[in-house]
């Protein structure tokens, strides 16, 4: 069977050890080359396992929140190729979008 590229985007929750408090949502995008859209989401979930595995040295913890969603990355990965796109039906404006679904946190990490 033919293998092909998938990019696959995954949720993750960070906790604090001390107090379980958490703040924090991480989206990651992993590539791995498979041979279904099934086969992705299998490494991605096998791979979320090692990824969310404790580190004794570290005060946080990552836990998966088993979110997942698979895109079949058309080239070869290249500078420029696009590997991941999720095209959302809405009526909410564009401000109301980002407000929606890319809140304020992000803009922490804007240059």
């Amino acid at each position: 069977m033919e293998r092909e590229w998938y990019a696959v985007k995954g949720l993750f929750r960070w906790y604090f050890k001390s107090d379980g408090s958490t703040d924090s949502v991480e989206e990651r995008v992993l590539l791995f080359l498979a041979s279904s859209f099934d086969e992705a989401l299998a490494m991605a979930e096998s791979e979320a396992q090692v990824y969310c595995a404790d580190d004794p040295k570290a005060n946080f913890s990552i836990e998966s929140m088993g979110w997942w969603d698979a895109y079949r990355v058309e080239e070869e990965p290249n500078s420029g190729v696009e590997v991941y796109s999720r095209l959302s039906k809405t009526n909410l404006s564009v401000d109301a979008f980002i407000r929606r679904y890319y809140p304020r946190s992000h803009d922490e990490h804007a240059v």
